[in-house]
């Protein structure tokens, strides 16, 4: 990589990070390009150097953490118990949380934007394939079949321990210095 190609990667990631700060605080219509631009001290025509528009900027944060979704997905394919593969979901997501603020910040982002309004298509797609606590179903069902994961409804249990994680996320971007909560936590809510 030349020189050249490194401070574009350098100034292509300053431009997603203040812009994923600025997106999680005033949302996507409350952000504007220039604001992006002021925040980061270059002029909007630069930004547009590297993204053509807001959208497409707010769309690379979307796909950022569908990214992560589908490296949780990975565990559903291992061959492992249930409960373990909850853990394995969970100490992942946790580990990268705490190394990766702006993998817990583009959680963050995703979660707001499953109730948004103002998606276009393209996001609004994006957003659709980031519903896993459906997909984390079949793997409760077989846990409850073996006695391993507690009976009730599977995707009321799934929806509960996702939204533990991505509570995880949203702490650790609102409160950095905290520690991390264990992955075993987590695993308890299902545990029978």
């Amino acid at each position: 990589m030349t020189l050249r190609q490194k401070q574009e990667e350098g100034r292509r990631r300053e431009i997603l990070d203040k812009s994923l700060d600025l997106f999680i605080r005033h949302g996507y219509t409350g952000t504007s390009t220039r604001e992006i631009s002021r925040a980061l001290g270059i002029s909007s025509g630069l930004l547009f150097h590297y993204y053509d528009t807001k959208e497409q900027l707010y769309l690379e944060h979307l796909k950022t953490a569908l990214d992560g979704i589908r490296m949780m997905e990975e565990y559903l394919r291992l061959s492992l118990g249930p409960i373990e593969v909850f853990r394995q979901i969970a100490e992942s997501a946790l580990s990268y949380f705490a190394v990766s603020p702006a993998t817990a910040k583009a959680f963050l982002l995703a979660k707001q934007a499953l109730y948004a309004d103002y998606l276009t298509e393209e996001m609004k797609e994006t957003v659709r394939e980031m519903d896993f606590a459906k997909k984390l179903v079949p793997t409760v069902k077989a846990g409850q079949e073996t006695g391993e994961i507690r009976q009730g409804d599977p995707l009321a249990l799934a929806l509960c321990y996702f939204s533990a994680i991505e509570n995880a996320a949203e702490n650790s971007v609102c409160f950095p210095s905290a520690p991390m909560p264990e992955a075993e936590w987590f695993v308890s809510l299902l545990k029978a």
